[in-house]
């Protein structure tokens, strides 16, 4: 019986060898091939049974070998670590009838050779099948999002690689339960297009969910209309329109099924950990309150901070999601002082030099309490560093400048500003102005200069004497 040839395509000689070495310990015959364009010569040369293809190459990358012998009619089993969702796909459409990702087994491997070897259409359909299992594996990824606007913008990212439509949209159920909300779309154009409702009833597109199968209507576009569905209920639907030219194949419909699933559950857990999310931050505002409900000094500290944060971040234009974290971040920011005796937190009197360490702790208290709930890092960060110094004198990390986060760089400001303007046992509260005097004086020392002049100029701006009541 003649021995079957497998041609391994791979950049990296070590691998291939690896390969080759165990294939014919298992009775092929197995060659190597270190670069592309050799590749594609050789294959011109030498008959193969079956190919093992790297993506990642220098110079002539696998997609592109793997389209030069697209018609030779030799089973292709790509091979790589760059394990994506539009790789796969793409490795489907462009002729390749197998997708492993590393790191696998070389039994693994084995098996997904004999089941290709001959390309017959029982291996060709066993091979779809394990495309599509590993498109679920790849989908993961979707799952594992937990916000909502990442996960449409991901989610829109796939569909667009893969089909180049030239709409794409996500509806979701609205707050009333009755109505599905337009929430991300990607037209050709940056404007809604006249076509795509705001939201639309359930009556509208109830015939999609009966079915659990995409609606598809083919004018000047295909018009495709896919249910997102949860574990317990309909999620929404995502609406998708393609060039009639492209060709959607019954396959592509039902890739695109099985990944609005994965969707569906993706949305159901955002949605879920948001919930979650916001109680632990009622919780902990409600710990915020205890804090602050210990004297009146410290009453609506975390509120005040909050809102000067916000004034700066948005003047900055730093973005709605990092505003997000930027008030959470103002709300927890003094969480471990929770640690501190009042002996030390409520003293009249200036502060001995161990009772400061100690003061100086709660940057790191504050992180204890918050790491166990899942909060974003930007979050923490922010927290954590809103002590440090732009010339380094700070702490707990002693970082200077830029290694600063900004968003701790914001909260540092809005957080001594509030201090500064607020009644303490141990002296008056500053007027706005001298604590604006003491913000300019301490630019580049201790506060970020292009942070402080933009803060002054909103309160400039706003023309009036803010007050709080907070120590620092």
């Amino acid at each position: 019986m003649n021995k079957k040839r497998v041609l391994i395509i791979d950049d990296d000689p070590e691998i291939g060898n690896l390969y080759r070495e165990f294939l014919e310990g298992e009775g092929y015959l197995a060659s190597c091939c270190n670069d592309g364009s050799e590749a594609v010569i050789q294959l011109e040369k030498e008959k193969f049974d079956i190919v093992l293809l790297d993506i990642q190459m220098p110079g002539m990358d696998g997609f592109k070998v793997l389209s030069s012998i697209e018609n030779k009619g030799i089973p292709v089993i790509i091979i790589t670590a760059f394990g994506t969702v539009e790789n796969a796909v793409r490795a489907l459409r462009s002729g390749a009838s197998d997708f492993l990702v590393k790191p696998f087994s070389l039994e693994e491997l084995s098996l997904a050779i004999e089941r290709n070897i001959g390309n017959n259409g029982v291996a060709s359909e066993i091979s779809r099948l394990k495309m599509i299992k590993t498109i679920l594996e790849l989908n993961r990824v979707i799952v594992s999002l937990t916000e909502l606007d990442p996960l449409f913008d991901k989610v829109i990212n796939i569909v667009n690689n893969i089909y180049q439509p030239e709409l794409v949209a996500m509806y979701i159920t609205g707050e009333e339960g009755e109505n599905f909300v337009l929430r991300k779309y990607m037209p050709v154009k940056n404007k809604l297009p006249e076509q795509l409702p705001v939201s639309c009833s359930y009556a509208q597109v109830r015939n999609i969910f009966s079915e659990r199968k995409a609606l598809i209507e083919k004018e000047r576009n295909y018009r495709i209309t896919i249910p997102l569905t949860g574990t317990k209920k309909e999620i929404g639907f995502m609406y998708i329109e393609v060039p009639a030219a492209k060709e959607i194949s019954e396959e592509e419909i039902k890739f695109l099924e099985i990944f609005a699933l994965q969707v569906g559950i993706g949305i159901e857990n955002a949605i879920l950990f948001d919930m979650i999310k916001n109680s632990y931050i009622n919780a902990i505002k409600s710990l915020i309150n205890s804090l602050e409900a210990k004297d009146s000094y410290t009453k609506g500290h975390s509120e005040q901070v909050a809102y000067y944060s916000l004034l700066i971040g948005k003047d900055m234009g730093i973005g709605s999601q990092n505003l997000e974290v930027l008030k959470n971040a103002s709300y927890l920011h003094d969480l471990g002082k929770l640690g501190i005796k009042d002996s030390i937190l409520l003293k009249a009197g200036p502060l001995d030099r161990d009772e400061m360490e100690i003061i100086r702790q709660h940057p790191s208290m504050t992180v204890k309490i918050l790491e166990p709930l899942g909060l974003k890092k930007d979050e923490i960060a922010a927290c954590f560093h809103h002590h440090e110094r732009i010339n380094g004198n700070g702490y707990p990390s002693g970082l200077k400048g830029d290694e600063i986060p900004l968003l701790a760089r914001i909260l540092a400001v809005a957080d001594a500003y509030s201090a500064m303007v607020s009644e303490r046992p141990y002296r008056k509260a500053m007027t706005e102005e001298e604590a604006i005097a003491e913000l300019k004086r301490y630019a580049d020392i201790q506060f970020d200069r292009d942070i402080v002049d933009t803060f002054i100029k909103i309160l400039r701006e706003n023309k009036k004497e803010v007050k709080g009541d907070e120590r620092n």
